[in-house]
């Protein structure tokens, strides 16, 4: 019995060894561990934004995230810098580990949301439902509302995160989403 916990002690070891021992290096002047120029974390981000960001399907924690976003010229973070389909451009190929989404960089059509409606994907399509005076200035499609007092709603739907709320929680006016849904 004690010959097989250590056999399989052993298999342990050289297994760890295997998978880990390809990523890290030990350096001779310092004695850090860093990680190999083909790894992951070991460049920058390739990009600071992106608004058509790809997660991949192959479940992975923290998830990969890939930005398609067409670029006039790749960063120098960029290692796998391919020319577009269409030929307008470059694409960063590069994968990046990030527990979060990363950032949009087309802004938000509002500042503020109380009252998001948003699909339910890993990142969602959001369209805010909060009727003001007017839209906010970078609103491109904008109703008017007949309520009391009447007021304007943008329609614009962005993808992603709504952002934050403009009043704070437990403030607002409790509202269904039946009842946003059905002022539509």
């Amino acid at each position: 019995m004690r010959r097989c916990s250590s056999s399989l002690s052993l298999s342990l070891v050289v297994l760890f060894t295997v998978c880990f021992g390809a990523t890290a290096t030990d350096t001779a002047t310092d004695g850090a561990i860093r990680l190999l120029p083909g790894s992951s974390g070991a460049v920058g981000r390739p990009w600071e934004c992106c608004d058509y960001v790809t997660k991949d399907p192959i479940i992975s924690r923290p998830p990969r995230w890939r930005c398609n976003d067409v670029v006039d010229k790749c960063s120098a973070d960029c290692q796998e810098c391919e020319e577009s389909l269409a030929g307008d451009g470059f694409v960063c190929d590069d994968w990046i580990f990030s527990l979060l989404e990363p950032p949009v960089c087309t802004p938000r059509p509002w500042d503020c949301c109380d009252f998001a409606v948003c699909t339910r994907e890993y990142i969602p399509n959001c369209r805010c439902g909060d009727v003001g005076e007017s839209c906010p200035s970078n609103c491109k499609v904008c109703e008017f509302v007949e309520s009391d007092p009447p007021g304007y709603r943008c329609l614009d739907v962005f993808h992603g995160y709504p952002g934050p709320r403009c009043t704070p929680f437990g403030s607002v006016k409790a509202i269904s989403s039946a009842q946003l849904l059905a002022s539509t």
